[in-house]
């Protein structure tokens, strides 16, 4: 589940980044072509409300790394288009952050949660 949900919100968002803003009245809005991206962007926060903690849980950190491995897709599918422009590389960046930080992030607080309990 969590491949899933990070690999396709990776896609979308490094679809929208690369398609970058579209005409609108407000100043910014989904360019032509980015109605598949907008939509999965829409989507995806909706499907981690409901099955997050399937996968987001400091019990055990080892579901959490298919977020990692989504995270890593989205990272190859933003260095795959070209040219690659700077705001590219700061999801690029945020991305690795997320596929490394969120296993480390809830293998520590699982350590810590553990750590009181088999002191006492």
């Amino acid at each position: 589940m969590g491949l899933s949900v990070a690999g396709v919100l990776g896609w979308a968002l490094a679809g929208s980044v690369y398609l970058g803003c579209g005409p609108s009245t407000r100043g910014c809005g989904v360019p032509d072509g980015g109605g598949w991206y907008f939509g999965a962007m829409m989507t995806m926060p909706w499907l981690l409300v409901f099955y997050g903690y399937t996968v987001i849980r400091d019990d055990d950190w080892r579901p959490s790394l298919g977020i990692s491995a989504g995270a890593v897709g989205g990272i190859f599918f933003a260095l795959s288009r070209e040219p690659v422009p700077l705001r590219m590389w700061v999801l690029i960046v945020v991305l690795a952050a997320v596929a490394a930080g969120t296993p480390l992030v809830l293998w520590y607080r699982g350590r810590n949660r553990r750590t009181p309990a088999a002191q006492n």
